[in-house]
């Protein structure tokens, strides 16, 4: 069964095909069969970086072969400075051209002549990948910080274990109860251990 719009609400899209004609068919097709909304429009390439970076939408369906900057190139400079969902066109079959798309953060590939039966999961898988990527590296980002506290905690416990000649367990303590007398963190309270910062546990 196709997705249909609903299952994540209308999404904004920009289209982005040198050829008038084909640019027309897809956003029609994303706008009256689909549910969604074509928010912007670029024929080349420098057009499709500056219209994205613009207008921030959720899914950019991109032609591979733009005028003056290809659409993969493109993409690259779109993600120095924020990640979009992408699904690209191409007229051709070439498996290389598959792997570097794949490679640039490509989400979803349709080869031309396009079909309106095709472009609607195409848009949805793109779109469902994207928001499962963003999770994931959401949730290495909050590791990354755990794993972070926790070297700061260790490091402080390890200061006043040789200052005061405490147990691990003793330093632990003391670190945990000083936070909540301070309405602070433990991190933050251990930062202050480790920079130097007279604190009375």
């Amino acid at each position: 069964m196709q997705p249909s719009a609903s299952t994540l609400g209308p999404l904004r899209i920009v289209v982005v095909e040198d050829d008038a004609t084909v640019r027309m068919f897809l956003k029609d097709t994303l706008e009256k069969k689909l549910g969604h909304q074509v928010v912007g429009e670029a024929a080349t390439g420098t057009d499709m970086v500056r219209t994205v970076l613009e207008l921030e939408p959720d899914v950019v369906v991109f032609d591979i072969h733009l005028p003056r900057l290809n659409g993969l190139d493109a993409l690259r400079q779109i993600y120095q400075e924020r990640v979009v969902a992408a699904v690209a066109i191409t007229g051709d079959r070439d498996q290389d051209l598959v792997r570097r798309a794949l490679e640039e953060h490509v989400l979803a590939y349709l080869v031309k002549p396009v079909e309106e039966h095709q472009l609607g999961p195409a848009i949805m898988v793109a779109r469902a990948q994207f928001a499962e990527l963003r999770e994931l590296s959401k949730e290495n980002a909050s590791l990354r910080q755990a794993l972070q506290n926790r070297k700061i905690i260790e490091r402080a416990k390890g200061v006043l274990m040789k200052r005061y000649r405490w147990t691990e367990a003793e330093a632990f303590r003391r670190l945990q109860r000083g936070a909540m007398n301070r309405r602070t963190t433990m991190v933050e309270l251990a930062q202050n251990v480790l920079n130097g910062i007279e604190v009375n546990l």
